[in-house]
């Protein structure tokens, strides 16, 4: 008896599909330079019946091989997902704090967290990295980080588009992606990759490796190991204000703006990034097996911020027009003193264009250089701004060990046990303090580089499952009852940083009850930001250890009616100790109408319980509003604040999930697939919409008597007197919420057609084509206008993949076309909670003017690869992604011949701003 998870051969013999997408129902029959015959796949999702084929699947399932994916042409498995399924939209984020970290992917429009990702089968944990930005369909997600995954490293990955919580659990609302791990106990390969974008930058270098080894006489070891790097991209233009600057006749500022370009719009630099993963069985007799798989890796991931500007930068160089600079004789907490500093007005940022006014920056700088010994401001340091890098070191570790086997001939078992870990250390250089002001200067520099702290996310996984099959009289085939049980404990930790990253220094309380003065006794001396400025660093009172177990119990029944009819019927019941419990259902089928014509359809319930790390996570980080950057603070809907503007402990997301399609075999060598599905979700969590607290007074009943006796008290400085710091400069907030309900229509169309050329070789041709809408039904006061339009149209309605392969004696070509349909960002710049015409709905505005949203053309992109193998072990390839070099979407807001943030192009475009990648690679197979 062989109980490995690969239960079968799957593909032909050194077939090689590029970028195939094998449709649900279909098994195709891929061509290869020595394919003679196909044998069918056999799947492990959607349905725990033994020995299940995607043709015999009531639901869609994409089967796609590890030899498919090695040939994709991409280095990074999010973007070989992208190519491989439509409605798996994935972008590399610029400026986009902890998602530049770990690159939030949405499938069916859904966030990251509504798709489950499960490893043979067995659920993989979260990662550490909760993203705040990355696109507004993934704002607030916490899913898992699939990059540490090496393509080399699995046999085939299936990708259930359809809802499963019912089978799986939470997250599994948009679908579930299994990889499966090859489990060879001999043979070996090695790869090599280079390339390099158009634009001379971006270089890639990959090596991957797998190995087969026997253990004993009845078991393998497989071993996968990958090792890259990759240099940063830039595809800005000289900010506004910082080329404005240069040209206006300050020489320290000219000298010292970073160069070529004061903020940088790319992809960030790749470091040191390894993966390890093995996969391993010992068959203990003919009816049991031990199995055992896991990974270890790690990496670093560092990016560029937003550019502070030396003229206007509010809590570090100036506070409002006047210059931020501090009396080093004032205590913390001294008051009524009217200081000998001066009261000097900047002469402004240099935003509009406009050449600032000679005059007045000589002026400036000549006061700058006449200040008394006592008075000190970070011109004298930093004269041309500072532009704060941010990074991550991510460690991603897991074990997953178990035995199965046969209780009997008609009932199996499966035992395991697995652990995952993931942590996120976070830094942030080229910054500083500001409240720590002068102090921050130790052995004669000013400290630039902080520890921020990290995020760690682990979980704990207990599963029994038995399948039972048993003849019931009349049916067609035995009736498969599955059922099992499952305990997970699921943790989220705050680990502080270093104490100059968030410690409040002299300079925050140098004038905190607004009685100390400049010498002209009138204007009132700053209190500086406190933290690493950009991203402050997690103090002992953000610092935790939060968990969340739930125990479940589930129930499978599938078995053919008939010849032609299939049914299923699932039960899923969950408790969890932090919301309670709640029980799901999914009901599917399956007719055969001919033997080339079948329809099936399911519908389900299903849910997604908010996570440890959505429900107490707090920060403070820079973002863009409407152009202008502002200080936002990330606080746990718990949170006092956060309560009196209206949140509630989070709870689970419902969801009802129904679709339905046909597979059609319209000759031997065309097959169509056809699925509509309707994904309803009530009490969807996210986050909000930035809520503006800077003109908001302290709530009443909230423990802030600091903040509450301070003249200029608001609910900025409450915050900070809780824990958060730096929250004193917040303009505004945010938190995660079940306050909307959205409903995503879509459907998903994929076509295969197999060509024989006689003498010229062999093609297969695969049309993959998905169209997704996402309307939110309803909105609370939360959510802003923004936000909702985001999530109704960031990702095009219309996407297609069109991919031809053709084999000829020793040679392959791939030639594939990536079609992109329009795409809208929201850039409203009037009353961000305004509603449509209904009182709930939002309506996009693609007009230029005062209410605009920015409304961009889809695009096509082509990708083309050609290989040669000899002596059958030697591969040689060549290839481009996006060959033809389309750039990005270019930024609606620089239109008017403003650059302000540098950004030429919006960091949302679906296809990438970068560019053309070429490439190179040679395997070794033995």
């Amino acid at each position: 008896m062989k109980i490995r998870p690969n239960l079968a051969k799957k593909v032909l013999p050194a077939a090689i599909a590029l970028g195939l997408l094998a449709p649900a129902g279909f098994a195709p029959a891929v061509y290869g330079q020595q394919a003679d015959e196909l044998v069918e796949e056999i799947i492990t999702i959607g349905s725990r019946r033994p020995q299940r084929s995607a043709s015999d699947s009531s639901v869609p399932v994409d089967v796609i091989s590890g030899e498919e994916f090695q040939n994709m042409g991409f280095a990074d498995l999010n973007e070989m997902l992208k190519t491989a399924v439509p409605s798996y939209n994935v972008s590399r984020h610029s400026i986009s704090d902890a998602a530049t970290l770990v690159r939030p992917a949405t499938l069916r429009g859904l966030p990251p967290d509504s798709v489950l990702i499960l490893v043979n089968g067995k659920r993989r944990h979260r990662s550490g990295v909760i993203a705040e930005l990355g696109g507004s369909l993934a704002a607030g997600s916490q899913g898992a980080d699939i990059s540490a995954i090496p393509a080399l490293a699995f046999k085939q990955t299936e990708i259930l588009r359809d809802g499963a919580a019912a089978q799986y659990g939470s997250d599994a609302i948009a679908g579930v992606i299994n990889f499966v791990l090859k489990d060879d106990a001999d043979g070996m390969s090695f790869e090599a990759r280079t390339g390099e974008f158009g634009e001379g930058d971006g270089e890639l270098i990959q090596y991957m490796g797998n190995i087969g080894l026997p253990l004993g006489d009845d078991g393998f070891m497989n071993i996968t190991a990958s090792w890259s790097e990759q240099d940063p991209t830039s595809r800005s233009l000289q900010r506004t204000d910082a080329a404005t600057l240069i040209a206006s006749g300050n020489a320290d500022q000219r000298a010292s703006i970073r160069q070529p370009y004061a903020q940088v719009w790319g992809g960030p630099e790749y470091k040191e990034n390894w993966n390890v993963f093995f996969n391993s069985g010992i068959e203990l007799s003919s009816t049991q097996e031990i199995y055992a798989f896991g990974n270890y890796g790690q990496r670093e991931t560092e990016g560029g911020f937003f550019y502070r500007n030396p003229n206007s930068r509010s809590g570090v160089y100036t506070d409002g027009s006047t210059r931020a600079v501090v009396d080093t004789t004032i205590a913390p907490g001294q008051t009524g003193v009217t200081s000998n500093c001066p009261a000097l007005t900047s002469p402004g940022s240099g935003g509009s264009g406009t050449l600032l006014n000679a005059a007045a920056v000589a002026a400036d700088a000549a006061a700058l250089s006449a200040l008394p010994g006592n008075c000190w401001v970070l011109n004298q340091i930093l004269p041309g701004g500072y532009t704060p890098q941010f990074g991550g070191q991510l460690k991603d570790a897991s074990m997953v060990t178990g035995i199965r086997g046969d209780l009997s001939p008609n009932l199996t078992y499966d035992l395991s046990a697995s652990y995952g870990r993931n942590k996120a250390g976070f830094f942030l250089n080229n910054t500083w303090n500001p409240s720590n002001g002068p102090n921050g200067i130790i052995n004669g520099a000013l400290q630039r580089d902080f520890d921020i702290g990290s995020y760690t996310q682990t979980e704990t996984n207990f599963n029994a499952d038995f399948v039972y099959t048993m003849p019931v009289e009349g049916f067609a085939s035995d009736l498969s009852i599955a059922f099992g049980a499952e305990w997970r404990d699921e943790r989220f930790e705050t680990i502080i940083g270093e104490e100059a990253a968030w410690n409040a220094g002299d300079y925050a309380f140098q004038n905190v009850n607004g009685t100390n003065t400049y010498s002209d006794g009138v204007t009132p001396l700053p209190n500086l930001s406190i933290g690493a400025h950009g991203f402050a660093g997690f103090s002992p009172q953000q610092a935790g250890l939060w968990s969340r177990k739930n125990v479940a119990f589930y129930g499978e029944a599938e078995a053919d009616i008939t010849d032609a009819f299939t049914a299923a019927l699932a039960v899923r019941y969950e408790d969890f100790d932090s919301f309670g419990d709640t029980t799901n259902y999914k009901v599917s089928g399956r007719y055969r109408l001919t033997d080339d014509l079948t329809v099936r359809a399911s519908f389900n319930t299903g849910f997604r319980a908010p996570t440890p790390g959505q429900e107490n996570v707090t920060k403070v980080s820079t973002i863009t509003i409407n152009g202008e950057l502002q200080q936002r603070g990330q606080i746990p809907p718990t949170n006092p604040i956060a309560t009196f503007l209206g949140a509630e402990a989070l709870d689970a997301e419902d969801s009802q999930n129904f679709s339905a399609g046909f597979v059609w075999d319209v000759t031997p060598d065309i097959n169509l697939t056809l699925d509509y599905y309707q994904i309803e979700l009530e009490d969807r969590i996210s986050q909000t919409g930035s809520i503006v607290i800077s003109n908001l007074g302290v709530p009443a009943g909230v423990a802030c008597p600091n903040a509450r006796a301070n003249p200029i008290g608001n609910m900025a400085l409450c915050l900070q007197e809780l824990g958060v710091p730096g929250a004193a400069d917040l303009n505004s907030v945010s938190f995660y919420t079940n306050d909307f309900e959205t409903t995503t229509t879509g459907v998903d169309l994929v076509g295969t057609w197999d060509l024989d050329w006689g003498d010229m070789g062999t093609g297969s041709f695969v049309a993959a084509w998905n169209w997704t809408e996402t309307e939110v039904d309803n909105a609370g006061s939360e959510v802003s206008r923004d936000r909702v339009v985001n999530l109704e149209g960031f990702n095009p309605e219309n996407r297609g993949v069109f991919t031809y392969n053709h084999f000829y004696n020793d040679f392959r070509f791939l030639a594939r076309l990536r079609t992109y349909d329009d795409w809208t960002e929201a850039d409203w710049s009037g009353d961000p909670t305004a509603r449509g015409p209904n009182g709930t709905n939002y309506s996009r505005d693609c007009t230029f003017g005062l209410f605009r949203d920015n409304c961009y053309d889809g695009e096509n992109v082509f990708d083309v690869e050609a290989a040669y193998t000899w002596n059958d072990n030697y591969t040689f390839i060549v290839g481009a992604n996006n060959v033809f070099d389309e750039d990005g979407a270019t930024d609606i807001d620089n239109l008017d011949g403003t650059i302000g943030s540098g950004n030429a192009y919006t960091g949302g475009t679906p296809w990438g701003i970068e560019g053309a990648f070429y490439y190179a690679r040679v395997r070794v197979d033995f």
